[in-house]
């Protein structure tokens, strides 16, 4: 049987760290998917509050697995170097937490047209070549509206970029008229981790 590791999305069960903490430790998950503390996005935190935050989750046991970022989920026509750099700025803040893994998009307004392609997938590459010489693993998640909405856009961005690995988002595959078992194996070889929702 597999080994199966919960994780979660804390800030949906409060917004500041203290709610966040009390929720995992008597739900017995030791695995945060950091996305905000009192409503302010991980992405736009500060070096001190890292090391505030850090501080509090290591003495409650809780460690960082992957930075829930809003990476890529801008539009196609934004100006991709405030989103890259947002991209080398989070890479940071995922060292500091000590976190294996941080959450990406494929940006919006593409209607998952042919002629946005290439552009996504150099963008994407760019994306990954901010975590060169680090152990974090950048992943991308299907989402609607996105480029990657669709198993078979998904497929095609892990095998132009196979360090992107895949969270696998059944959810987001039903709002998009995706059979989530067909997605499931052709994506199952890039699938790093997964989102459940009820």
């Amino acid at each position: 049987m597999a080994d199966i590791k919960l994780c979660a999305f804390a800030d949906e069960a409060g917004d500041s760290l203290a709610e966040q903490i009390k929720a995992m430790q008597e739900n017995g998950i030791g695995l945060l998917e950091l996305r905000t503390i009192d409503k302010k996005n991980v992405t736009k935190f500060t070096n001190e509050e890292v090391k505030e935050y850090k501080k509090q989750l290591d003495d409650a046991g809780i460690k960082v697995w992957s930075i829930g970022s809003p990476i890529g989920k801008v539009q196609i026509s934004a100006d991709f170097n405030i989103d890259l750099d947002l991209c080398k700025r989070t890479v940071e803040i995922a060292d500091m937490f000590s976190a294996k893994s941080i959450r990406m998009f494929s940006f919006y307004g593409t209607n998952g047209e042919e002629q946005y392609r290439d552009l996504v997938m150099e963008r994407l590459a760019k994306y990954v070549e901010t975590t060169k010489g680090t152990d974090i693993t950048l992943c991308h998640e299907n989402e609607k509206g996105i480029y990657g909405d669709i198993a078979a856009r998904c497929l095609e961005i892990h095998k132009n970029i196979p360090e992107l690995k895949c969270v696998f988002d059944p959810a987001n595959y039903v709002q998009v008229g995706q059979n989530t078992l067909e997605a499931w194996d052709m994506l199952e070889p890039y699938v790093f981790y997964g989102h459940i929702k009820d």
